[in-house]
């Protein structure tokens, strides 16, 4: 007794779908999810950017000697 090969050949429409399929609201879903968290982290993030900058520029003010 031979084995058959697959019933529905992959390079067939409905072999293609015959697969794994995630649906379109999966992908849309976590891409809304994403860019929420990147806005989340870009908000959290320029202010300490900013701080920081601001730290350094102090920092470097106060250690420099002027003489008058």
């Amino acid at each position: 007794m031979a084995i058959d090969p697959e019933v529905l050949s992959s390079s067939s429409k409905k072999g293609n779908r015959s697969g794994r399929h995630i649906p379109k609201w999966a992908f849309y879903t976590a891409g809304g999810v994403g860019v929420l968290l990147l806005v989340g982290l870009i908000k959290i993030l320029l202010p300490v950017i900013g701080m920081a900058f601001l730290l350094a520029f102090i920092w470097s003010q106060s250690i420099t000697t002027r003489r008058y």
